[in-house]
């Protein structure tokens, strides 16, 4: 036989095998299967869906455990908007800082006390007093209770020919260094939800002592809370007038006009 023949008689080599066109064992065995046997294929291949015809792995997924959607649904861990489980304000407490921020109602301060369990904040105290009041309810909690309150002042503006005044509600946590350790740490917690409740609160400040509230250290307290615009004056007690002319303008009839220099 000649050479020529041999070669011609020869079978074909093989041709190397390449990745073009290759296939996963699901996707082939899906290819052109009608709509049970893509139903019975999928249990068999670990699909979780399949929509209208689509048996493709779809962006950045795949089949089995790598298909969208596979396995369990991740959980959020975000803050649940200032509420804490197994602690509660009362309405009572919240209807009286409601009243206390109204200006048609007399109310001028709120203290409310912890229940037994320490799981609700209840209603201790209010009424029309002001700082004084307030001051005199925290003392009949002792030193050993802690609370949380409030009270109204007002941001006064005296301008000689002119005096306005403005609400300002004061948010108060107290914390008295006899109260027990724990108790004071869960106040950390639970600050969220009483502040849920006692909203349009203008500062916050935290005291051990009743007598830390003193009037000249909460003018600070809420001339730093302000804007650009500082009242004058504040008026704790009925017809009083504390100094607070921040930029330095004057007060009543002497007092030049509202350009900071300071």
């Amino acid at each position: 036989m000649s050479a020529l023949a041999e070669t011609a008689d020869a079978p074909p080599a093989e041709e190397a095998p390449t990745n073009k066109g290759r296939r996963s064992s699901s996707a082939a065995a899906l290819q052109g299967a009608t709509a049970e046997e893509v139903k019975s294929l999928s249990s068999q291949f670990g699909i979780v869906e399949i929509k209208a015809g689509n048996t493709g792995a779809g962006a950045g997924g795949g089949f089995g455990m790598n298909a969208p959607g596979f396995g369990a649904k991740p959980k959020s861990f975000a803050g649940g908007g200032g509420r804490n489980k197994g602690f509660d304000v009362s309405a009572e407490v919240t209807a009286a800082w409601d009243k206390m921020c109204d200006d048609n109602d007399p109310t001028h301060f709120v203290l409310g006390s912890y229940s037994d369990d320490y799981k609700t904040l209840e209603l201790n105290s209010t009424g029309e007093g002001r700082l004084g009041a307030f001051v005199e309810a925290l003392n009949g909690l002792g030193d050993a209770r802690i609370g949380w309150g409030g009270f109204r002042c007002y941001g006064v503006d005296d301008r000689g020919t002119t005096v306005s005044k403005r609400a300002k509600m004061v948010f108060v946590q107290y914390m008295p260094s006899g109260a027990p350790a724990m108790k004071k740490a869960k106040m950390g917690s639970q600050k969220g939800a009483v502040k849920g409740a006692f909203t349009k609160a203008h500062c916050d400040v935290m005291v051990e002592d009743p007598a830390d509230l003193v009037k000249d250290e909460l003018v600070k307290d809420l001339q730093a809370a302000t804007g650009a615009h500082k009242p004058n004056g504040y008026e704790f007690e009925v017809g009083e007038f504390v100094d607070a002319d921040y930029y330095n303008l004057g007060i009543g009839k002497n007092a030049k006009g509202e350009t900071s220099t300071k």
